[in-house]
């Protein structure tokens, strides 16, 4: 038996399969990998449900950051500015964030597109235009 990384929809897919009542064994088999995979699989279950609310449904690993705070602050950062319709693009979002860090108090931060990348990744972020009528529309009177 091979070694197999599963995407998350597989794994959601796996952990249904094993409620409705198949065996492991049998799931095993049809994956071509071994039985105690499926069951670490099952034992990762609430994990497994963050990342699917949470994540890209083609990711195979968990990544975290090594600075929550930060990541967390550029988010909500980032969410407010898409609400009032500004245009965030990469070289704005990584100047930005170089600010957070410098007032987090964050040392040996660089911003650099490649943090942006995996940023942009981690919580499936698509930089586009922002168009249409309805944002041209003033909602204050």
């Amino acid at each position: 038996m091979s070694h197999r990384q599963f995407m998350l929809d597989e794994k959601i897919g796996i952990i249904g399969r094993l409620k409705n009542g198949e065996k492991n064994s049998i799931i095993a088999k049809e994956f071509g990998t071994s039985w105690s995979m499926i069951s670490t699989i099952c034992k990762n279950l609430d994990t497994l449900k963050n990342m699917f609310q949470t994540m890209s449904l083609k990711t195979k690993r968990l990544r975290i950051t090594q600075y929550k705070d930060r990541e967390e602050a550029v988010i909500i950062r980032f969410k407010q500015q898409r609400c009032t319709n500004v245009p965030i693009s990469g070289p704005i979002l990584q100047t930005k964030t170089d600010q957070l860090a410098e007032i987090m108090k964050i040392e040996n931060f660089k911003c650099s597109a490649s943090w942006i990348q995996r940023f942009r990744q981690r919580h499936n972020i698509v930089f586009g235009k922002i168009s249409g009528e309805s944002s041209a529309v003033k909602t204050e009177m």
